[in-house]
């Protein structure tokens, strides 16, 4: 699939043109940015799909860098000019002919290279620690494959079984409230006994990096429990997620798992070999982090209280709340994240601000539009907002100029 714009040429002798590129494990873009007639415009575009059943196919990350090139060097077949230097095997930074500006300046990408982290959950109560956990994760690129409520006498060779057949990334361990007394802190350390002897059954490489997120007493000696098994696991402990009764706090496990999710993204053969198509001072990002750029954004630029967005041309749909207000996600202050599976609506979301602005097809059924939106239907607005690391301006013209329809 491919668009273009309807700006006029750039201005011969510049070489400011700015190469944003984006993939996920479903989708491929490059979009060509240029300075037309004193503002930046979106010139033209190309899309390609990896994946057209549920694009999270694992090993995916291995296309994308393939993926972006084919776009790449497409979209410059298409304008008559050479994006993609073979010789190189990056964006073309030296035009033969200087004076015509012809080749980049700049380039920038954003990617999410990897499927969801695949999570097992164990924790005393369904009602506060475990669906304080599940809270959490909702904010995160991450999929639930099991939840497990602890009760003593539990089998860890059953367990072993269980957690083998999961094939989970990463166990969040949870439970107590943040009392210093023994009896507090005594279940959640017996839970984390049984996933401790459960591990050790298992091969190091198959088993998953733990965040204990529970009685702040008990945290020393849960981590204790799984330095000594042979072989190692990565094992962090962070805030409790249910410290009192009727008490949640999300941010500490949701920001933790985004971040492993991330630095196992910044690993991959994928986020390398893009990594040196970038040109300082920007960095790959994820595109949850472009799109959260682009509602602050948006938000700011309008003087807006609040502004719900949703990111619909993923294998996850992201949503987006940025609002006047001083927590952080990812190190993005007033945003709130949530990811949900294409075509659904939790109620969880009745609770958010109207859904005003959407990159991707308008979910109608879902989300009937209301008056004062905006609506980009190509899915590129994460692509372009991740030029805001270059200048925000950059962004703003281009999405106000190019992509966002009000209506």
């Amino acid at each position: 699939m491919s668009e273009a714009a309807s700006a006029s040429a750039p201005v011969p002798g510049q070489s400011s043109s700015i190469l944003a590129l984006s993939a996920d494990t479903a989708n491929a873009h490059a979009a060509l940015i240029e300075p037309v007639q004193g503002s930046h415009r979106l010139v033209a575009w190309e899309s390609a799909s990896l994946a057209p059943d549920t694009g999270l196919a694992s090993g995916a990350s291995l296309s994308l860098p393939g993926a972006l090139r084919e776009v790449s060097r497409t979209l410059g077949l298409r304008l008559g000019r050479s994006l993609w230097d073979d010789s190189q095997d990056a964006p073309h930074f030296n035009g033969p002919d200087p004076a015509l500006g012809l080749h980049l300046g700049q380039v920038v990408a954003a990617v999410d290279p990897l499927p969801p982290l695949r999570v097992w959950i164990g924790g005393l109560t369904g009602h506060e620690s475990l669906a304080a956990a599940q809270a959490s994760l909702d904010s995160t690129i991450c999929r639930p494959v099991a939840v497990y409520r602890f009760a003593r006498g539990g089998d860890p060779a059953q367990l072993a079984a269980e957690l083998s057949e999961a094939r989970p990334d990463l166990a969040v361990l949870v439970g107590g409230y943040d009392r210093p007394e023994v009896a507090a802190a005594s279940p959640v350390l017996a839970l984390c006994q049984e996933v401790a002897q459960a591990l050790a059954a298992l091969p190091s490489g198959q088993r998953p990096a733990v965040y204990f997120a529970g009685n702040r007493w008990a945290a020393p000696a849960a981590l204790e429990l799984f330095s000594r098994l042979p072989g190692g696991v990565l094992a962090d402990a962070l805030e409790n997620v249910a410290p009192a009764p009727g008490i949640h706090r999300t941010t500490g496990l949701a920001v933790a798992a985004s971040r492993l999710y991330w630095r196992r993204c910044r690993a991959t053969p994928a986020v390398q070999s893009i990594s040196r198509w970038i040109t300082p001072p920007s960095e790959v990002r994820s595109v949850s982090w472009s799109f959260g750029q682009a509602v602050r954004l948006w938000q700011q630029a309008h003087n807006l209280p609040s502004l719900h967005g949703l990111f619909c041309a993923a294998p996850l749909w992201i949503h987006v709340a940025a609002e006047e207000r001083q927590d952080s996600l990812d190190g993005q202050d007033g945003v709130r994240l949530r990811f949900v599976l294409p075509h659904t609506r939790p109620p969880e979301l009745n609770g958010w601000p109207p859904l005003r602005l959407v990159s991707g097809p308008w979910p109608e059924r879902l989300w009937p539009r209301p008056r004062g939106h905006w609506w980009d239907p190509t899915g590129l607005t994460p692509t372009i907002a991740n030029v805001g690391q270059i200048d925000p301006l950059i962004a703003w013209q281009v999405l106000a100029q190019d992509l966002l329809r009000e209506g």
